[in-house]
């Protein structure tokens, strides 16, 4: 019987797939509410281009070692906030795509925003890489344990009827919350200015294909 190890490795690599689709259906929802002015339509355009050209660098860099050989210089996160700098211009700065985002966010249902971080069930994987012993345990504890934890409580959101407007705000608060302990914690067993364990194993693997890529579906994620 095939183990569960060579099953993951068979099917990881369908994450490049799984950001494809999350930017699909984000896109979706940026564009079908109604009428858009073509200034709006402008901005998304170049948004989805923005975020493809981000995924394919992410991944050549990812694949030549570049965010493993930087870490020092917190590669992972420069990138990051560049990208999120790009968005927040386009759809917080900008009064056209800030009114755009607005108008699509009120035609999107509850449910489907609450149902979107269900993906976050992916956290799994690096729970199985721990189990193996490719991930050390702060990265267990800060990054994939709460990120899973909250698509757990997604999936128990989105069967309720009518979550109260208060409750779902806090919620989604948490969740962007929950970002930043991977994203911290990625950095605590490498070199950086933030190293603190020097043992084995250390989170190499998270600056490497095809793990990278979920900073970058986090960024897709935020604008929910």
């Amino acid at each position: 019987m095939m183990s569960v190890r060579k099953i993951y490795e068979q099917f990881r690599s369908l994450i490049v797939l799984l950001g494809l689709v999350e930017l699909a259906w984000l896109s979706y929802w940026l564009l079908n509410f109604g009428e858009n002015t073509a200034g709006y339509l402008v901005i998304v355009v170049m948004w989805i281009l923005g975020m493809l050209g981000w995924m394919v660098l992410a991944i050549s860099l990812g694949k030549r070692g570049i965010y493993l050989r930087y870490t020092r210089w917190f590669s992972n996160l420069i990138g990051l906030g560049l990208m999120l700098t790009f968005t927040v211009i386009l759809f917080g700065a900008l009064d056209v795509g800030r009114e755009g985002l607005l108008a699509a966010a009120s035609q999107v249902p509850v449910h489907q925003l609450v149902l979107f971080h269900i993906l976050r069930l992916l956290a799994i994987g690096t729970i199985l890489k721990y189990l193996q012993g490719q991930l050390p345990f702060h990265f267990l504890l800060l990054g994939s344990v709460p990120d899973f934890l909250f698509a757990v409580s997604a999936v128990a959101v989105s069967l309720q009827v009518s979550p109260g407007q208060s409750f779902l705000i806090i919620w989604h608060l948490v969740g962007l919350t929950l970002f930043f302990g991977p994203g911290l914690s990625m950095f605590f067993s490498v070199p950086s200015p933030l190293r603190l364990y020097r043992s084995k194993p250390d989170t190499s693997l998270v600056f490497q294909f095809p793990m990278l890529l979920a900073h970058s579906f986090a960024l897709v994620q935020l604008l929910t």
